[in-house]
């Protein structure tokens, strides 16, 4: 019975910390070596800082913590972006981590958040919604995907990817520093949101005893939730 009193108040703590969240670890994705997607003249590393620095700045002026990963076009390994945020485990701290998608074809667009841990579900949904609102692109979905960067960290970890590079029309719209800006300001209104309103109204998914990821897993689709 102590036990599980003792196992309730730990969850309820990690819950409450993940509602709330005082510090945002800022990844820009890929950088130096590592260029990401390209598609219609657009580099993806180019967009993720960009995206990054306007997300810290926005941050900074409604009072919130945030520390970036790379604020420059240097290349850091997936493995140390995890230690990186590591760091911060008990300290109320997030890891939202900026990409923009890329792929065969011209036709696929929209916003898609990625996330494994299910006290990062809230932050994955709230980042989401306010990303396509701000930017007017196609909410496609979160989704529970068990990459390096949202199963790995020891603390609530989300991926987003803000917009396809290989879709013309989309690939002109993130080309253009307004709408790379509005997507910078859904991810700060879907944190601040998360700080407001914490889970109340998103269905939280269950917990799911998971190796940690590693380069040579087998690529997934994961499971896309509409909420």
């Amino acid at each position: 019975m102590l036990f599980r009193l003792l196992l309730f108040c730990f969850i309820g703590i990690q819950l409450a910390s993940a509602a709330s969240p005082s510090l945002v670890i800022i990844d820009a994705g890929h950088g130096g070596k590592d260029s990401g997607g390209t598609g219609n003249g657009l580099v993806e590393k180019q967009l993720t800082l960009d995206t990054a620095l306007r997300l810290q700045s926005k941050l900074t002026r409604v009072g919130m913590k945030s520390i970036l990963l790379r604020d420059a076009d240097f290349f850091i390994e997936l493995d140390d972006r995890v230690a990186l945020a590591n760091r911060y485990r008990g300290r109320d701290a997030v890891l939202v981590s900026i990409h923009y998608n890329a792929v065969g074809g011209s036709e696929p667009h929209g916003v898609e958040t990625f996330f494994w841990r299910p006290d990062a579900t809230a932050l994955a949904a709230r980042i989401q919604r306010n990303v396509a609102l701000q930017a007017g692109l196609m909410n496609i979905a979160i989704n529970r995907r068990r990459l390096r960067l949202t199963r790995n960290p020891q603390i609530p970890a989300v991926l987003v990817e803000g917009g396809y590079l290989t879709n013309p029309s989309e690939a002109k719209r993130l080309a253009q520093a307004k709408t790379r800006d509005a997507i910078a300001q859904g991810i700060c209104d879907g944190i601040l949101e998360l700080r407001e309103r914490g889970a109340a109204g998103i269905p939280r998914v269950p917990e799911v005893a998971s190796p940690l990821s590693r380069p040579t897993d087998p690529k997934d689709g994961g499971r896309r939730i509409r909420i």
